[in-house]
Order: structure tokens, then C-alpha cells, then sequence
């Protein structure tokens, strides 16, 4: 090997300051396993990066040491103490870039080098008695292109965090290589901080309904084994091998719409194959299979470097004559009640399911599957001015489950992988199970009328793997819901304002923003009675609401608006259009909050926040039953213990209560606004510099509490304006209300469509009713 190793301190010189951290469950159980098989380096996480740009060595080495110091766990250790395994934290530990030169070889003898120090770094065991782990090699084939190996144990990473790092690592190169400092984000929360937390979470009592869902679900649980070519041996080895197929294009395609049209994820579909394809090998009519998923539903865990992850048991009955859409929806309704119930230890359940510690087998799962849309987490490449990373295979470091599936959106398209257990199966085998799960998916269909999975009650982004931003309207829905489009002042010639609507409230609010301006009306609300729908990330319902209005209007320019929470859906559409190349013009948010605003709250201020609203809506909303405003259908199906029990809908038809049928449809309408407001409170919008346009109800609560641009400066940064309308929330498209925004739209719409400072044409003098702010 033609390797340099630059000098360092030596390994012994760590200094005596640390910090003591509580291990979370995961580690406790890696810490264990690696203890029993000291040797094994199946825990091991090897990942390559192919870099690009004027690279030096030195330049990366000072990167990575950088990281290595700005997120604690990359200089974490474990020590045993009598209260149990704890994270141990250096004030510094050391770190050395191993540097092995391929300059002077051939291409192919270049390649195989690397594939060779690569296989030896995966297989190399961590010592449970190392201050760190952590360590990368570094292969450089010319001065402007290289191999970076990064290999950790899973006690410090897992796929999340490893995407971090990618795109800190290039912004800290591009930084060094120009003489600045890299612009990172502040860490305000390590792992050690999160295993705090969890600590106390856990004794709670917070996750008792998870207990009791896992307890139901595991009861009765038989292990489910794929038969191998051979005996299990008395000692594991980890011996392992992957072997993987390119999906063709067209079926990695219409495996996508199929999840679409049945209203489930693809990780569904793809799980429902695979479980149909081990079952047809291991003549069982139950299928037991593992799934990791990332814990990170909180905004403050998103930056945070470790593992955050918790592996769930997906079980799967599959009789005789089965079909795929059949399993795809037992799998989303499987997959959903996991996502709402994964905060519990997978430790805690091996307990639940009776399983004895066996060094023989892997813990309670012998078949795991996962689904990756990309290894960096944010696309194939990582960029910033010069430089350039994108991730490679990673290199096996050794068989953790009997069969371990899964299925990697790499560049040439999907790839479905199996690392099987060699002392176990044959190449052949594994080949044989991985060409069964393909047959399968050929058999997908497409069919809108396929049985739809129950609603998911957490986003599927929960899934350690994503499943990325889509659409999950079916086409026949979509065009049912283009018939309703409703368009107002058609033929005249100014951009038209879209509008994502609820209820037909904007007649009055298109006459007067004027004649001249056209104003499409796109229904968002499903039509007939409540029902659940799959719950969805906040992007994949935008980018439903982006296929209509491209049915209402094909290209832009655009401009938007939406009440409500459908302000923040037409907000994200404006970033997929704007990502697609589109112009748009303005973004209007009728009284809409900003996503995370109110859940990013320390607890006891949402708690105070929830009190004043509470002690405020109850008397005004009596005084409005009294005036005649609302009826008291309206007032009592505010609450949602009245509308679960339905007690407003029988007093309503007994005729005990008042109410008309629009105020009737609006209370309908209500349940799949209250849908949308849940999978609002899981989203985090990403910084939008276009112009927007508040209008804010006068009666919003003011205070600490209640920001008076409804939360949006965390993420605007464009031109923003904010205007007072009169009316309460559900009011100020009446006329006062109607009066005062249109007004302000033509003069905006008017000032910028001339070219004008839109703050002069909007008249702003009266600081009362506007405020204005300027990036």
C-alpha cells in the first residue's frame, strides 16, 4: 500500500476532562453485541465519498477535525459504571486522516486499491475501549479527484447525521480553500443533550399507549426464518455479501405511480413485494420483518449528529391468493400504527415479544428492510463553489440480519440490495431471493379503485430511509377536482391571483380587487362526508395543490393565496414551482401561521398560549351565537369531543339546534382543515425570499405569544408586508374585510406589474394598518 499518515498526536494523548451522558437503549444493545463478538465488525458503517475540486489532504484533515470537534459524539467513548453504560465525551480526542496516495496507478489497479483498503476499513472492529469512533482514509487519484472513506460505529451514527456531515465537510473545504470561515448552523443540541431527554421521556409515563399497541401487536409472536442452505453455525461469524439488480426505468416508474394511485408510500409497495416474495420462500402464511425509522419528529433533533433511530417490527398476514394491492394496504396500515407507536425501545420489544438473548441470531428480526432515496439525504451531489461530493456503494462490513434487503435511489435509478449472512446461504440463493422480489413488483398495477391503506397518523418521512416530496391524488382525482375550479373575471388580461380555497368565500374579494385582475377559485376540500386520508407530509399535499394549479393555469408567472392553513400549502407550492423554474409573482397568506411557530414554543408558553385563546374565543364566540352571527351548530362543532361523539349532528336533525346548510357545510368542511393543521404542525418550511403579502385578522390575540407577522420572520426573507383586515379569522372575506385587502392588492399587484416600489404604490403612510419589511 503507497500510503502517508499525517502526524498527529499520538492515540494515549486525550485529555482527562469529560463529560458522562446517559447511553440511549440503542447503544446499550450495540455496546452488548460488539462486547459478545469483539472481533465483528458487523455494527461497523462504512461510507464513500467521491470528492472534486483543488484538494489537499491537509485541507481535509483540518475539515474533519473541525467536525470532529463541533459535534460532541464524533469524540465520544463508552464507559460501564454502576448506573449503567454512559457516553463519555472528550474535551478533545485525537484524530488522524490516513492518506493513501493512488496517483501513480492505473485506473483499474486505482479502483481495486480502494476497494481493497475500503473492504479492510469496514472490517477493521471499533475497541469499545477507543476515545472515539471515527475515522476516514483518504485516496486521492489526482489533485482535483479522490475516494474519502468515512467509517463509524453505529454507537455514534446512523444515515441522517452522516448527510449532515457530507454537506458540512464541503462547505468547510470550500471555505478553507477560499480563506473564510465555514458558515455553519449552530449546534445548540448534541447527542448526549437528546439521551437526557430521552432518559426522562421514557419514565414519563408518556409512552404507555405505545406499550400497549406493542403488547397487542407482538403478542403470540413467532419468529419468521428463511430457510438457509445450511445450518446456523453455534457462533456468528457476520459473514456477509451483498448483491443488488437495477430496477428498469419504466418499473421503477410505475412502481411510484402505484403508490400514488393506492394512496401509500413506496416503501409500502416495495415492502409488500419483498414480504410476498419471503413468504412464497419460506412457505409461511406470516411475515416478520424489521424497518428502521428515524426519531427526529422534532424541528430542534434535525441537527443533531447520532443515532436517532428505532428499529419497529412491520407484521404481515399473507393467506393463499393474495394480491400486492391487498398486502400494500395491510403494509401502510402496518407501517402507520408503527410511526405513530415509535418511540418505544425496539429493546422494549424484544422484551414484549419473549426473546432471550441468543449471540446465535439476530435480535427478534431475522429479515430487515429499508428504503433510501439518497445516502447524502439531499440529492445525489453535495455542492458548494469548487467542490463536489457524491457517495458511492458503501462497502460491506458485515451481516447483521440472516437477509437484509434494501432498495437505494442511486443515479442510474432504483436499486434493489440484499447483504445475505454467507454462512447461511449461497450467492445463488440470495440471487434467487432478490429475482423473486423483482417478479413480484412486475406485478404491480396501476389502478386508482386498488384498495387504499388506512390513514398513517405521523408523516412518512418518519421512515429512516424518506420517501421524498410526491403527490398522492390520484389522476381521476385530480381532474374530478379541476371540474370544480371556478374562475372569476376570465377574460381579463393581468396574471390571475389562485387562490387554494375551503369554501366558496372569494366572489365578493374578486370584485374588489377589480375587473382587470382575473381570480381562480381551486376547491380544496375533498368532497362527501368525512373520511381519513393516509397522512402526509406538508410538501407531498403542496405538491398535489402544484398538479392543480397547473391543470387551472399550465405556466406562470403565479400568483397565490390561501386561508388558513392553505397558506402555508400555497407558500410551499410557490417553492416547488419557483425549484421547477417558474416566476412567482406574490404569495398571499390570508391569516396563516407559520408552520412550526406555535410547536417550537417551550412548553409551558404553548400552554399559555392555548389558555389565552381558549379564555378568549369561548365568551366572544357566545356573544356571536347571541348577535346571531353563528349558529350554535357552528359553536359546538368548534370542539372536537362534540364532533367526535356527535352530538351537534343529532341535535341538529332532532331540530334542538339552529343552523343553515351553508354554516352546515362549513362544520363538515372542518375535519379535513383540522387533517391539513396536523400535518402542518410537522412541517418546517424551508427560507423563502419572494414577495409576500400578510393580511392578519384585527382580532388576532397581540403579545410575546402571538407575533404580530404570524411567525413568518424564522423564514421569509423577500419583501413583506403586513396588513390589518377587520373581522375575525373565519370573517375577513365579508365586505369590511374584502374592502380592505383588495385595496391593498391592487395597489401591490398594480405597483409591481408597473415596475413601481410597491411600497409607494400600496399608499403605506398609515402604519396602523401596514407594516413593511425589507430583506
Amino acid at each position: 500500500m503507497n500510503g502517508l499518515a499525517l502526524k498527529v498526536a499520538p492515540a494515549h494523548e486525550v485529555e482527562a476532562s469529560y463529560a458522562l451522558f446517559p447511553a440511549t437503549a440503542c447503544q446499550v444493545r450495540y455496546w452488548h453485541e460488539q462486547k459478545a463478538s469483539q472481533k465483528a465488525s458487523a455494527l461497523n458503517i462504512a461510507f464513500r465519498l467521491q470528492l472534486s475540486g483543488p484538494l489537499k489532504a491537509a485541507s481535509i484533515e483540518q475539515v474533519l477535525r473541525e467536525l470532529v470537534a463541533r459535534h460532541e459524539v464524533l469524540r465520544t467513548g463508552f464507559l460501564m459504571t454502576g448506573a449503567g453504560l454512559r457516553q463519555q465525551v472528550w474535551s478533545h480526542a485525537p484524530f488522524q486522516l490516513e492518506v493513501v496516495d493512488l496517483t501513480g496507478f492505473e485506473e483499474n489497479d486505482g479502483l481495486a486499491e480502494a476497494e481493497r483498503v475500503g473492504g479492510q476499513q469496514a472490517r477493521t472492529p471499533f475497541a469499545l475501549s477507543s476515545p472515539s469512533f471515527f475515522r476516514a482514509v483518504w485516496l486521492p487519484r489526482s489533485i482535483t479527484q479522490g475516494e474519502l472513506q468515512l467509517t463509524f460505529h453505529s454507537l455514534v451514527m446512523d444515515g441522517w447525521s452522516f448527510a449532515i456531515l457530507v454537506r458540512e465537510l464541503v462547505e468547510g473545504l470550500a471555505a478553507v480553500h477560499a480563506g473564510l470561515e465555514p458558515a455553519y448552523p449552530d449546534v445548540d443540541l448534541h447527542h448526549g443533550d437528546y439521551a437526557l431527554w430521552k432518559e426522562e421521556f421514557l419514565a414519563s409515563g408518556a409512552l404507555d399507549l405505545a406499550r400497549a399497541h406493542w403488547r397487542q401487536e407482538l403478542r403470540d409472536f413467532s419468529r419468521f426464518d428463511v430457510s438457509g442452505d445450511r445450518l446456523r453455525p453455534q457462533a456468528r461469524r457476520f459473514q456477509g455479501i451483498i448483491r443488488s439488480i437495477l430496477l428498469p426505468g419504466a418499473l421503477s416508474d410505475r412502481l411510484i405511480a402505484a403508490a400514488k394511485a393506492q394512496g401509500v408510500t413506496l416503501f409500502s409497495v416495495a415492502a409488500a413485494g419483498l414480504a410476498m416474495a419471503l413468504q412464497k420462500a419460506a412457505g409461511q402464511t406470516k411475515v416478520a420483518m424489521g424497518t428502521q425509522m428515524s426519531v427526529r419528529d422534532q424541528q430542534e433533533l434535525e441537527g443533531v449528529v447520532g443515532p436517532l433511530i428505532n428499529t419497529v417490527i412491520l407484521r404481515l398476514d399473507i393467506p393463499q391468493g393474495s394480491s400486492v394491492a391487498a398486502v400494500t394496504a395491510q403494509c401502510g396500515a402496518k407501517l402507520s400504527d408503527a410511526i405513530e407507536h415509535l418511540h418505544l425501545p425496539f429493546e422494549e420489544m424484544m422484551e414484549m415479544a419473549g426473546e432471550v438473548s441468543d449471540a446465535e441470531r439476530p435480535p427478534l428480526c431475522s429479515v430487515n428492510f429499508a428504503l433510501q432515496q439518497s445516502f447524502v439525504g439531499v440529492g445525489d451531489e453535495v455542492r458548494r463553489g469548487e467542490f463536489a461530493a457524491t457517495t458511492s456503494p458503501s462497502f460491506n462490513a458485515g451481516a447483521l440480519y440472516d437477509l437484509n434487503f434494501f432498495m437505494v435511489r442511486r443515479p442510474d435509478g432504483w436499486r434493489i440490495s440484499c447483504e445475505g449472512d454467507t454462512d447461511l446461504y449461497d450467492i445463488e440463493t440470495i440471487d434467487g431471493h432478490l429475482a423473486t422480489w423483482r417478479a413480484v413488483l412486475e406485478t404491480v398495477e396501476i389502478d386508482a379503485k386498488l384498495p387504499v391503506a388506512p390513514a398513517a397518523r405521523k408523516a412518512a418521512q418518519s421512515i429512516a430511509a424518506g420517501v421524498g416530496v410526491s403527490g398522492f391524488m390520484s389522476q381521476a382525482e385530480l381532474e374530478a377536482k379541476a371540474r370544480s375550479i371556478v374562475r372569476f373575471n376570465e377574460d381579463a388580461p393581468g396574471t390571475p391571483v389562485i387562490a387554494l380555497n375551503n369554501t366558496a368565500v372569494f366572489y365578493e374579494l374578486a370584485q374588489r380587487i377589480g375587473t382587470d385582475r382575473p381570480l381562480i377559485d381551486i376547491p380544496m376540500v375533498p368532497e362527501g362526508p368525512p373520511r381519513e386520508f393516509p397522512l402526509r407530509a406538508f410538501q407531498d399535499l403542496a405538491a398535489d395543490a402544484v398538479r392543480l394549479i397547473r391543470m387551472a393555469r399550465p405556466n406562470g408567472p403565479y400568483i397565490l393565496m390561501g386561508h388558513c392553513v392553505l397558506g402555508a400549502i400555497a407558500l410551499e407550492a410557490a417553492q416547488q414551482l419557483r425549484r421547477e423554474g417558474e416566476t412567482v409573482e406574490l404569495v398571499i397568506l390570508n391569516d396563516s401561521w407559520c408552520p412550526g411557530y406555535r410547536e417550537s414554543m417551550p412548553w409551558h408558553d404553548k400552554q399559555l398560549r392555548k389558555m389565552l385563546v381558549r379564555v378568549d374565543n369561548i365568551p366572544r364566540d357566545i356573544r356571536k351565537v347571541k348577535r346571531g352571527d353563528i349558529s350554535m351548530l357552528s359553536f359546538l362543532k368548534q370542539y372536537r369531543i362534540i364532533r367526535w361523539l356527535g352530538i351537534a349532528d343529532l341535535a341538529y336533525k332532532l331540530g334542538l339546534i339552529r343552523g343553515n346548510a351553508t354554516e352546515h357545510a362549513v362544520a363538515e368542511n372542518r375535519w379535513y382543515i383540522e387533517y391539513l393543521l396536523a400535518q402542518q404542525a410537522r412541517h418546517r418550511p424551508a427560507p423563502y425570499d419572494g414577495a409576500i403579502q400578510i393580511f392578519r385578522s384585527a382580532q388576532v390575540l397581540r403579545g410575546r405569544l402571538f407575533a404580530h407577522d404570524l411567525g413568518w420572520a424564522s423564514v421569509t426573507t423577500g419583501d413583506v408586508v403586513v396588513t390589518e383586515v377587520p373581522g375575525m379569522h373565519d370573517q375577513i372575506f365579508r365586505s369590511a374585510g374584502a374592502a380592505v385587502i383588495g385595496k391593498q392588492l391592487r395597489a401591490r399587484l398594480t405597483g409591481a406589474e408597473a415596475g413601481t416600489d410597491d411600497a409607494a404604490a400600496s399608499g403605506e403612510t398609515d402604519a396602523a394598518s401596514a407594516s413593511r419589511r425589507s430583506a
